[in-house]
Order: structure tokens, then C-alpha cells, then sequence
């Protein structure tokens, strides 16, 4: 199940260095953007972010995609009063606990996806859609990621691309998901990088996403 869907909405208190932030981001928004319009260019920037990251090799059986799944931007508030940081974006580095306060914003610059365990699916029937190019029945290829708007990012052969993902008619599925993690790189009040955060359950609630 998506971690949106498992969570329940935090508090929506702010530390006063996150609440500035968000307060001068608002300002810098222009009154004439209608919200359709908004939630257009936040489509394309996506796409653009994905586009761009499809040029990441696997590694092993791990593929990293700098962005974040789904569409809009990420706001996310700490579940706890402290949160767990990891060196690198990798459970076995080393890690520290930042004291922070349950409901506090988490101010993050950098994302990343990461597949730790891609899904074997077969083609079931003629797929020409996408940026795979033709599939034929029999073909095997491996789900890496969710993208947005039920697509997916697979990898077909040595090419990385991108396939509707939700059409359960299409494939036969060995395996039914990738095991994908997400992690965030944390900011501190000073703006400056203290560690990366796995964004689970135990850690972090969701909050309504900009567009």
C-alpha cells in the first residue's frame, strides 16, 4: 500500500526557520497562476525529473532515480520528536537521531528512489506503447519503480523506459511489485545537510502535496 494511503494527516505545526520558508515560497508564487495551470507545470517538471533520471544504471539489482514518486511536491512532517539519519541513502551506513519535534515540517534538497528488488514481469500480449518500443507475448521485463498517473519505469534488455504499469491485462506478473525505498536528504535550521532520512511509516506522515 503507498505510504500516502497508511498515513494519517500530521500536525500541521512548523519550526519557525521551516515556517519562514514555506511562508517566502507562497510569496514568490504569482496571484495570476490558476491552480490548473500550476498543477500542469508541476506534471511537466516531473516528467522532466524522470526523463533526465532514466539515464541512472542499474546497479546489481538496486536502480536509483534522483525525484520522488507520485506527482506535486513532497511535504512531510516528522511522526516523532526525533528522526533517524543515515550517512548515505542506505539503511547499513552509519547513523545519528536528530532531536526534532513530532509534527515539524522536514526541510530536505535532495530525493531519491531507490529499487532494491526489481519485479519480473512477461508480456502478455503486443505492447507498442510507451518508450519501450514493441513488446511481443513471451518478453520478460523488469518493473523498477512507480512514476506517476499509473506508469512505471521498467528495463527492457540493457534500455531503461517507461510502460503503464497498471494494466493488469498486459502483463503476467511472477513477481506483483518492486521493493523500492525512499529516502530524502535532511536540512538543518542553518540550511545545511545533516543526514538522509528513510521515508517510512515509523518516521515520517504525509502531507497534501504542492502543485
Amino acid at each position: 500500500m503507498p505510504l500516502d494511503e497508511r498515513m494519517q494527516p500530521a500536525q500541521q505545526k512548523t519550526a519557525p526557520f521551516i515556517g519562514r520558508r514555506c511562508v517566502a515560497l507562497e510569496r514568490n508564487m504569482k496571484p495570476g497562476n490558476s491552480p490548473k495551470l500550476k498543477y500542469h507545470m508541476a506534471k511537466l517538471i516531473n516528467l522532466f525529473v524522470a526523463i533526465i533520471s532514466f539515464s541512472s544504471a542499474a546497479i546489481g539489482e538496486e536502480f536509483i532515480r534522483e525525484g520522488w514518486p507520485g506527482e506535486g511536491t513532497p511535504r512531510l512532517a516528522a511522526k516523532n520528536n526525533e528522526l533517524v539519519l543515515h550517512e548515505t541513502p542506505d539503511s547499513t551506513s552509519g547513523s545519528r537521531r536528530l532531536k526534532y519535534k513530532a509534527g515539524w515540517l522536514i526541510v530536505w534538497d535532495q530525493s531519491k528512489v531507490i529499487t532494491k528488488k526489481s519485479a519480473i514481469w512477461t508480456v502478455r500480449k503486443e505492447i507498442n506503447k510507451g518508450s519501450c518500443g514493441t513488446l511481443s507475448p513471451g518478453d520478460k521485463v523488469e518493473f523498477l519503480q512507480f512514476e506517476t498517473e499509473g506508469w512505471g519505469t521498467f528495463k527492457v534488455g540493457d534500455k531503461i523506459c517507461s510502460l503503464k504499469a497498471t494494466q493488469d491485462s498486459d502483463f503476467d506478473k511472477e513477481d506483483e511489485w518492486p521493493e523500492v525505498e525512499w529516502w530524502v536528504r535532511v536540512l538543518d535550521h542553518t540550511k545545511s545537510p545533516v543526514g538522509w532520512l528513510l521515508v517510512d511509516v515509523q518516521q515520517v506522515n504525509p502531507l497534501p502535496r504542492k502543485f
